[in-house]
């Protein structure tokens, strides 16, 4: 007998929802299911935790989890070549890592950068085309950034920017990253890293050694940020 599979991706979005349990509901539903199989997949980590790790949630323990890791780097670097020369274009191992480097191997923002650079070279990609692509690519987004911006605070503005400068940041209230940031009390950071969290502006998640960390989720929002004065 054949095992039906159904794959429902971004599924933290059923946490804002308007109908109340909605969790609850479905939970209760794929259980009367034989021979049925899902797949739960979500970019919003933090929530993905909160509907299958906390016993709070009709899902918690439901599932086995898998964090899917960013493609290896020499491996995605080497894909991109080929698929340039594939066209009788060029792009150097160098150009690509840099390309790579800065959109932080995250393929929805490799894929953009690519197809850019890739429109806007006739026979090699040099350091001045993909530099010009990505920073069209900022200005074009930017009323979309001055939105972000303008709906924050200034000290979630001023702690946004430092968290994108440093690009993963593990001690927000440590001494040094208060002092090279301007920011002053740690109290204030912490309830700016949570309204940040909840506007989905970063996130927060552990290394291969187990140490926390926050980061901004957009890249572009990211270097945009880091630019910012």
């Amino acid at each position: 007998q054949f095992k039906t599979v159904i794959a429902i991706d971004e599924f933290q979005q059923i946490m804002s929802y308007p109908e109340k349990n909605t969790d609850a509901w479905l939970r209760s539903r794929l259980q009367q299911l034989k021979n049925t199989v899902f797949i739960f997949s979500g970019s919003q980590q933090h929530m993905m935790t909160e509907l299958f790790a906390s016993p709070k949630r009709p899902f918690f323990r439901s599932t086995s989890i898998l964090k899917i890791e960013k493609l290896d780097f020499d491996v995605y670097r080497d894909f991109i070549i080929s698929m340039f020369r594939k066209y009788n274009k060029e792009i150097s191992p160098e150009t690509a890592g840099e390309i790579l480097h800065w959109g932080n191997v995250h393929t929805y923002y490799i894929q953009q950068i690519c197809n850019r650079v890739f429109t806007a070279t006739d026979m090699r990609v040099t350091p001045g085309i993909w530099k010009k692509e990505v920073h069209d690519l900022l200005k074009e987004q930017e009323i979309v950034f001055f939105g972000y911006r303008n709906m924050l605070t200034n000290i979630q503005w001023q702690l946004l920017k430092a968290i994108a400068r440093e690009e993963a940041v593990y001690q927000p209230t440590g001494k040094e990253f208060m002092r090279k940031n301007n920011l002053t009390n740690s109290a204030t950071i912490i309830r700016s890293l949570q309204s940040l969290q909840q506007y989905e502006l970063i996130y927060k998640d552990f290394d291969s050694n187990g140490k926390q960390y926050y980061s901004v989720y957009d890249v572009f929002f990211r270097r945009w940020c880091s630019q910012s004065h």
